[in-house]
Order: C-alpha cells, then sequence, then structure tokens
C-alpha cells in the first residue's frame, strides 16, 4: 500500500488541528512511547514547562495545552512505571534496561561479557550472569553488582 493510498483511506476520518500551538506540539513533542532516559527527561521537562507556563495563555492555548499533557503524561507514566520497577527485575529485565538507557547493543558489550552470542543468550535468560560479568557490568554502568542478582539472593 502507497502513503497515497493510506492517505485517501485516512481522510474521512480525519479530525483536524485548529489550535497552532496544538500542532506545534504533536508535531515536536508526538504523543508516543517512550524508549530512553533521554527521551523521558526530553519529555519530562517538556511536561514542566507547558505546566509552568500554561496559566499565562488564553483559555483557547490553555486547553489545547493540557489536551496535549493528557495524551503525553500517559507515556510518561508508563515508562517511568517499567524503568523504577526495579524490585521484580530479573538480572536480564535490569541489563536491558541498562542497555536500552545507555543506547546499547548486544555487541557493544560483546567484549566484557565474551561475545556477542553470550550477551543474547543472557538476555534470553540460557546462560546466567556470571560474579565476574557483574562485576564488569556494574562498573560500566556505575550501578552496584546488586543490580544484577535476583531478588532475594545473595552474592
Amino acid at each position: 500500500m502507497t502513503i497515497a493510498t493510506l492517505e485517501k483511506k485516512l481522510k474521512p476520518l480525519e479530525s483536524p488541528v485548529d489550535n497552532e500551538l496544538l500542532r506545534w506540539l504533536y508535531l515536536h513533542l508526538p504523543p508516543r512511547p517512550i524508549k530512553s532516559r533521554k527521551m523521558h527527561h526530553n519529555y519530562s521537562e517538556a511536561v514542566r514547562i507547558l505546566m509552568r507556563e500554561s496559566g499565562g495563555l488564553d483559555t483557547h492555548n490553555r486547553t489545547a495545552v493540557d489536551q496535549h499533557l493528557s495524551a503525553v503524561i500517559p507515556f510518561i507514566e508508563a515508562y517511568e512505571k517499567r524503568a523504577f520497577a526495579i524490585g521484580s527485575a530479573t538480572p536480564e529485565d535490569m541489563l536491558r534496561f541498562l542497555m536500552e538507557q545507555h543506547e546499547l547493543s548486544q555487541y557493544d558489550l560483546a567484549k566484557e561479557l565474551g561475545g556477542q552470542p553470550v550477551v543474547s543468550q543472557i538476555l534470553r535468560g540460557k546462560r546466567r550472569l556470571t560474579r565476574e560479568h557483574i562485576e564488569r557490568l556494574s562498573k560500566r554502568f556505575g550501578v552496584t553488582p546488586a543490580t544484577f542478582y535476583p531478588a532475594g539472593t545473595t552474592t
């Protein structure tokens, strides 16, 4: 399907944005899932600014800001629930999360963990992190080694 065909099919469902501020916000800070710490920071900062400054706007623009906030805030909340729910996270979850936050691929950790296939096996739960892996990862990410131990276990 081409973009033109898709546009033609969606045109009858269109709901034009009649507010210039809202159009700008949707273009530059579109409501979408938050995927990294940097994106979370940017969206959170935008929300803080919008909330602080919206009191000085006219009713039409204040309504536009409120509408945008109601679309964006659920994505911030979802990211925070996932990112900060450490208690129930597995070592693999923590590694995956830290890789995402630092925008790293499996290849980026291959040297420290013994090769890309080892990283893949660890992330899939087919192989456990060794004490040596944990020491290297905790240094790389600047976290305590306990971050990579399952809840309820000790070293």
